[in-house]
């Protein structure tokens, strides 16, 4: 197994067990040899990881700045799913932090990144999000587009679910937005 590798697994395993610290680091050192390798795309992965990580310390400029990093060497590989994954967690970021309209952006390029990507089940994840943090900021209108995009766009919907996607459709025509 390539050291790289290793260094990878001992870090989601570190991270599985609640061992967050003992996972930075190693997610850290699987970056760097990542970069020694020159296999950008999967040191940008380590990156990602690193700025979960770093958001769950409260590092928020030091997560942001990662993210960033990781964002762009995805966009330069042309891996918009994984590229889709960074933009999600700048999403939760900035969520976290109460900046609703760098939220809302970043959850929308992630939204139509994973679309592009054929990634339908996360593109749904993701404007469940934006859906409620429009219900965080008493946007019940936008609330309930975004929920039910997020229906829309998943692969299968189970009858509970179909149910649901109809009852938001109802209610939107009520307030004539349908």
């Amino acid at each position: 197994m390539f050291p790289a590798d290793k260094l990878k697994e001992e870090a989601i395993n570190h991270f599985q067990q609640g061992h967050r610290r003992e996972a930075l680091a190693a997610f850290e050192a699987a970056a760097q040899a990542y970069g020694a390798a020159n296999q950008p795309a999967d040191q940008a992965e380590m990156l990602n990881n690193i700025g979960v990580l770093q958001r769950l310390f409260g590092q928020y400029e030091a997560a942001l700045m990662t993210f960033e990093t990781a964002a762009t060497a995805f966009a330069t590989a042309g891996d918009k799913n994984r590229q889709a994954m960074v933009f999600g967690n700048m999403g939760d970021l900035y969520a976290a932090r109460k900046k609703r309209v760098e939220a809302a952006r970043h959850y929308s390029n992630a939204a139509q990144l994973f679309a592009e990507a054929g990634d339908y089940q996360r593109q749904s994840e993701v404007l469940r999000a934006l859906s409620l943090l429009s219900v965080r900021y008493m946007r019940w209108l936008e609330a309930l587009a975004y929920m039910e995009q997020s229906l829309d766009a998943r692969p299968r919907l189970g009858l509970g679910q179909r149910i649901f996607r109809g009852l938001i459709r109802f209610m939107m025509a009520l307030m004539g937005r349908g």
